[in-house]
């Protein structure tokens, strides 16, 4: 499986490989010595075909769970925070 997945990463950097027609990477592929069904799901671009040739799983989910940036709780609003606030420097004068 390793040399498929090497393949498949290395097509996917190249840009020869990935500008090559259907018949021109068959032979590409010949010269790999993966196996002629395996080959054959490549240029036919039959993933789920792969998969199942390689013993991958198709069920995959990725994701990434980024922390958000907490903002400290307050007891009192900002709005009654202000009040109060306003309140006293009156109180006050």
């Amino acid at each position: 499986m390793s040399n498929v997945v090497d393949l498949l990463e290395r097509m996917g950097q190249s840009s020869r490989l990935q500008s090559l027609t259907g018949e021109q990477l068959a032979q590409e592929l010949a010269q790999s010595g993966l196996e002629p069904a395996v080959q054959a799901a490549i240029v036919q671009q039959r993933p789920r075909q792969l998969e199942e040739l390689i013993g991958a799983s198709h069920n995959v989910c990725c994701l990434v769970h980024a922390p958000q940036d907490e903002e400290p709780e307050d007891d009192e609003p900002e709005d009654k925070r202000l009040e109060l606030s306003a309140h006293r420097v009156a109180r006050a004068g």
